[in-house]
């Protein structure tokens, strides 16, 4: 949640610049700037790419990855933010998709609209007190994986059951038409604040990676 210095807007690209200038209140505007720079000089710190010269393609549901032929393997990365938190995840071997949510309270309505059968009744065994933990493990747990799929949300969230328990680990427990999503996918827990929680998607197509592999790093300063 830093303001932006001059430098972080330079290397932004036009249309960064563009969609950061819609926005109505300047902390909305700020955060934007903040994520989007430090994104940009973190992959470029892996890539080898100056971060300025970052160019950027979406496949059809808007998923983004680095445009350029000099690139010797693709580098995977998925960005996240909500409130004054953001996560950036990167890759070189794997596909991966992150989802963060500040805890606050919902609309139990949200839930039964979007979530399985199994999930709701997941959540409604769980104490009061635990319902909202609940909910979003469930909800970042299925954002991550939709992104790491680069599908968005172009898919019904109550196609796919994931592990929607707070004291059980994030897992995707079973699909269903119109869902195809993969069943290789590893599902680690984030807690980036007390107040924010989240969940880490990663392909293993050949069963080899390691919770352990997961290295963490805090820009905040």
């Amino acid at each position: 949640d830093l303001p932006p210095q001059p430098p972080d807007w330079e290397i932004l690209s036009e249309e960064e610049a563009r969609r950061a200038r819609r926005f109505v209140f300047p902390r909305d505007r700020d955060r934007f700037v903040k994520a989007h720079s430090t994104m940009r000089s973190v992959l470029g710190s892996y890539s080898g790419i100056p971060a300025a010269r970052i160019s950027f393609s979406n496949n059809l549901y808007g998923k983004p990855q680095i445009q350029n032929e000099l690139m010797t393997e693709p580098l995977q990365f998925n960005l996240t933010h909500s409130g004054g938190i953001a996560v950036l995840a990167v890759a070189r071997r794997y596909e991966l998709g992150v989802d963060i949510e500040v805890l606050r309270p919902i609309d139990k309505d949200v839930a039964e609209h979007h979530f399985s059968p199994d999930e709701l009744c997941t959540l409604q065994s769980l104490p009061k007190e635990e319902w909202f933990a609940g909910f979003f493990r469930c909800w970042t747990s299925k954002e991550a994986l939709l992104k790491g799929e680069g599908l968005g949300l172009n898919l019904p969230l109550n196609a796919f059951d994931v592990e929607a328990h707070p004291q059980r680990a994030p897992a995707l427990l079973a699909c269903r038409p119109p869902a195809n999503i993969a069943a290789d996918w590893k599902m680690i827990e984030l807690k980036p604040s007390q107040q924010t929680t989240g969940t880490l998607a990663i392909r293993d197509e050949m069963g080899k990676f390691s919770a352990k592999a997961v290295r963490y790093f805090s820009l905040s300063g």
